[in-house]
């Protein structure tokens, strides 16, 4: 004979403590979440505020150097002499615009040919280059093409006057021959 007991102090059920447990882990779910929402929203709130607090100090700033912009208009007359406009002409007159003349030089340089250095020094503008030099090519007509097209270019020949040659090297490579030279140019007194 086979016996059952049940145990009669019990107070709750295998189901009543399956579904209490269910509903502990659901509350525990529910306060994970509002939990986040609340760290997300004083989140917000920080950053929120700091911003403020920049654009209050950018504004504050910037009304700061409008006002001491006021103040120097209002309080400041400036008196140029004829010695500062004469010299500010002077300036503006001498002044050579270098990204021209580069770009000009640029335009001008053939292809086979490559400018290795560009130096301005004591109003004297030395332009080095190397070229290839084809099988019946010589070495003074590259030197001289270059140096015609220099004169003959416009943008590039107005600031500069006696264009000369400085020297010349002849290298070797293993299948070309590369011709490397000097140009002179003097700058022109305005």
């Amino acid at each position: 004979m086979k016996m059952i007991k049940i145990n009669l102090n019990q107070t709750v059920s295998k189901a009543q403590r399956e579904q209490f447990l269910e509903e502990k882990k659901r509350w525990y779910t529910f306060a994970a979440i509002c939990s986040l929402f609340v760290v997300s929203f004083i989140w917000f709130i920080f950053i929120n505020s700091r911003f403020n607090h920049t654009i209050s100090e950018r504004t504050n700033t910037i009304s700061e150097i409008i006002k001491k912009t006021e103040e120097l208009k209002s309080q400041g007359k400036i008196n140029l002499s004829k010695a500062d406009i004469n010299n500010l002409y002077k300036m503006e007159t001498s002044r050579v615009f270098w990204a021209d003349k580069l770009i000009a030089l640029s335009q001008i340089t053939p292809d086979d040919m490559a400018i290795t250095k560009i130096e301005f020094k004591g109003g004297r503008l030395n332009i080095s280059a190397v070229s290839n030099l084809g099988l019946e090519q010589k070495e003074f007509a590259v030197v001289e093409d270059f140096m015609k097209r220099i004169e003959n270019n416009e943008e590039f020949n107005k600031d500069f006057k006696d264009i000369k040659f400085d020297n010349l090297d002849k290298e070797f490579s293993k299948t070309d021959e590369l011709l490397s030279f000097k140009v002179e140019a003097k700058l022109r007194k305005k």
